[in-house]
């Protein structure tokens, strides 16, 4: 059995990555090909509620991330993770263990996050109740080199998720029978 992909989409908290993550999760299943969505706000809430948000905790939560993504592409499913990542060191893990990963930095400035925050958080950060935010407390290390690279100021989603689906037939990973079936 052939494995799946992996596509990691990272950035920092509101800059879009869950949106692209489920637009192209939708356009791989209309190639009639199986996928599965990890969001790492969705897999920490059902299978880690009691972690934090310290290096150790999120280093522990993209472990289980790369590890679920391992073992679902092996068995010929595709994966989207959108997960913040912050370190380089996570994403590398998750490569090193996935055959057939793509990296997405979903590149979107702090002030458009905070203008955006779709879950409250920076508003909690204003008011003093958090202060782990990756990228605004923490650190977050962008991509060097990420196999695609949107910018959420300059595209819509689905420019973006064009972008991820154009990768993905470069690097031979969408098989030419499924881009015919979704009329491409």
């Amino acid at each position: 059995m052939e494995s799946g992909f992996v596509i990691w989409f990272t950035g920092i908290p509101a800059s879009g990555k869950s949106t692209i993550a489920t637009e192209v999760q939708q356009r791989v299943e209309a190639m009639g090909l199986p996928v599965e969505n990890l969001d790492a706000d969705e897999v920490r809430a059902n299978l880690s509620p009691n972690l934090g948000y310290t290096e150790e905790a999120r280093d522990e939560n993209t472990k289980r991330l790369a590890w679920f993504a391992q073992k679902l592409s092996g068995y010929g499913a595709n994966v989207v993770i959108a997960a913040v990542a912050p370190l380089q060191k996570y994403r590398d893990r998750a490569r090193a263990w996935c055959e057939k990963f793509v990296e997405v930095h979903v590149d979107t400035p702090l002030e458009v996050c905070q203008e955006r925050d779709p879950k409250g958080l920076y508003a909690r950060a204003a008011r003093g109740e958090v202060n782990d935010i990756a990228g605004m407390h923490q650190p977050y290390e962008a991509p060097e080199n990420p196999e695609v690279h949107v910018r959420t100021t300059e595209a819509t989603v689905e420019e973006c998720a064009d972008a991820v689906i154009a990768k993905l037939r470069e690097l031979g990973y969408l098989p030419a029978a499924a881009a015919q079936q979704a009329g491409e």
